[in-house]
């Protein structure tokens, strides 16, 4: 497979799994009460609402053409304020709903194309090429669910671990990381590949399973 083709088979799930996630926080945010996402016009499956020049083409394409496949990437954050949620709900617990809505939309996404790809193989066979979208779509999608999980600012994984932490723990544990948790992003950047290849591989084969695609 050449580099146009790789970039198109990669491209294209990854955009669309990013606007999804991206969707996903400004969503759970105005379900909470709060419309900041929506009045940024950020509440919107519209790639150009959400890409990153930089984290969203540039450097996946660089990575294609350098080791074979976009191990890293990132979209535009949805800005979100806690202190508009309903008052029914918490700051806490509401910021850690949104987080987790990011990384939730990519296991969906994830469940979805395998139940496709099991739908192509055994009732309707589809083009290959359909069948290897879809599998980008999974590989794709457990890999930012994992990496996104990672409990380091300003990753959701560490708004949803504050929310499940006592609050005093909470407090220090989240001072800890807006001080040092962005220099923690450039080791992740060359490690995170290698430790999260396993889970990675683990969570694709048990929705694979599950969804009888295995």
């Amino acid at each position: 497979m050449d580099v146009l083709t790789k970039a198109v088979f990669y491209l294209v799930p990854l955009i669309l799994s990013l606007t999804v996630h991206e969707y996903a926080h400004a969503w759970a945010a105005k379900k909470l009460g709060d419309d900041t996402a929506e009045k940024l016009g950020r509440l919107n499956l519209n790639p150009l609402s959400h890409i990153d020049p930089v984290g969203s083409l540039l450097l996946p394409i660089m990575l294609i053409y350098t080791t074979g496949r976009p191990y890293f990437a990132w979209a535009k954050p949805v800005p979100f304020e806690p202190s508009r949620f309903r008052r029914d709900i918490t700051m806490r617990n509401g910021a850690m709903l949104v987080a987790f809505a990011g990384p939730l939309s990519n296991f969906i996404l994830l469940v979805g194309s395998a139940l496709l790809l099991a739908g192509s193989r055994r009732v309707y066979p589809l083009p290959e090429a359909f069948d290897q979208l879809l599998i980008a779509m999974m590989t794709m999608n457990a890999g930012l669910f994992m990496f996104n999980m990672i409990p380091v600012h300003p990753l959701d994984g560490q708004k949803v671990l504050s929310g499940l932490l006592p609050r005093a723990l909470a407090e220090r544990y989240d001072a800890m990381m807006y001080q040092f948790g962005s220099f923690l992003l450039l080791p992740l950047f060359f490690v995170a590949g290698r430790f999260l290849r396993g889970p990675i591989e683990a969570l694709i084969q048990g929705v694979a399973t599950l969804t009888g695609l295995a």
